[in-house]
């Protein structure tokens, strides 16, 4: 009998996940120490998603809103 070598899948394609909840930053009285920490300065502006599948973009909110309207240059690449 010969040795017969089944295919084997590589990989599973999911369903694209859509909004992804964000972990929100929260303030502290002072940073923890130690090189295990790594932080990051919070500048005031927007935090979004911008999500690409199947070549379209979609931009959520922090909150799960779609901007990509509001951010069309964006979206379009044109920036």
């Amino acid at each position: 009998m010969a040795w017969q070598r089944k295919s084997v899948a590589i990989g599973v394609k999911a369903p694209f996940p859509g909004f992804i909840e964000p972990a929100l930053a929260s303030s502290v009285e002072r940073v923890p120490s130690g090189e295990r920490w790594i932080h990051e300065i919070k500048f005031d502006g927007y935090r979004v998603q911008v999500h690409l599948a199947n070549e379209a973009v979609t931009i959520y909110t922090r909150r799960g809103h779609d901007w990509t309207k509001r951010f069309k240059k964006v979206a379009d690449g044109d920036t």
